[in-house]
């Protein structure tokens, strides 16, 4: 895709998708088929985005449009629709065939958010005391279990029992199909970090007296599930070329599965 941008061009009739549509999509399991584009500044990006979106200011759009993949959908957004709708006609001048504009924006949007500037949470794989990528995420992956294990302890209700439970037995079948691609690996049981890059402590002080039902549970784990793979997704663009990047792609893919698993759920219940 070239660079160079006739903005006095830029009549080609806009494809539009609607926030409700956009959310129907990030819920199912079309992973490979669509992108995401944020055109909005870092500091609104950092306040709330959708999950596994890509921030490229518009500014900025014109010199970094070859970081998109040409060959998927692409749907970009912003706060209300308006730059996103000058974003789109400049992806079609490059040449980007599949360009919708979210209607309405961010604001519109009623699906799950996560929240974090791009560098959130990259931190616990750069300069930590594990040996290696795989071995980090997978004390994410248990330190998840473990919150999830603490947190049914503490709960007063059978339902709200089972309903935690099964969201462990959920990250621990995400440990087993790790262990069974690529190995075993050493680590500290009690690890305190979880998918996300967040502390147990902290999630426990932050959501210990919200969990009062299922439904509320089940938000929080789609919180935290959209916030994994927002994180993977993110490394998977970081480490782009390097031996790392499938891995962080596969860590990507089973986390939105998580996350559209955590959604039917919730759908179901309510």
């Amino acid at each position: 895709m070239s660079a160079a941008v006739n903005y006095n061009l830029t009549r080609e009739k806009i494809q539009t998708i609607s926030s409700k549509e956009t959310k129907n999509l990030v819920s199912s399991r079309e992973l490979d088929h669509y992108q995401l584009v944020d055109v909005r500044q870092p500091g609104e990006y950092a306040k709330g985005h959708l999950p596994g979106a890509l921030l490229i200011p518009l500014s900025d759009l014109a010199a970094r449009a070859d970081e998109l993949d040409e060959h998927k959908q692409t749907i970009v957004y912003c706060r209300s629709g308006v730059r996103s709708k000058t974003a789109s006609q400049i992806l079609m001048r490059l040449g980007v065939s599949e360009v919708f504009n979210m209607e309405g924006g961010i604001t519109s949007y009623e699906g799950q958010q996560v929240e974090g500037n791009v560098e959130a949470g990259l931190e616990f794989f750069v300069g930590s005391d594990f040996d290696s990528a795989y071995e980090m995420a997978f004390a994410m992956e248990a330190g998840l279990k473990n919150f999830y294990l603490a947190l049914s302890d503490g709960a007063e209700m059978d339902e709200e029992r089972r309903t935690l439970i099964k969201l462990a037995k959920l990250e621990d079948g995400h440990m087993t199909r790790l262990i069974n691609k690529f190995g075993t690996v050493s680590f500290n049981p009690e690890t305190t970090i979880t998918e996300g890059g967040v502390d147990v402590e902290q999630m426990l002080i932050y959501f210990g007296d919200q969990l009062d039902s299922r439904e509320r549970i089940l938000q929080m784990a789609m919180k935290l599930e959209a916030q994994a793979y927002d994180l993977y997704s993110r490394l998977a663009r970081e480490h782009q070329g390097e031996d790392t990047e499938s891995f962080y792609q596969l860590m990507a893919v089973d986390e939105h599965k998580h996350l559209v698993i955590v959604s039917k759920e919730l759908d179901n219940l309510l």
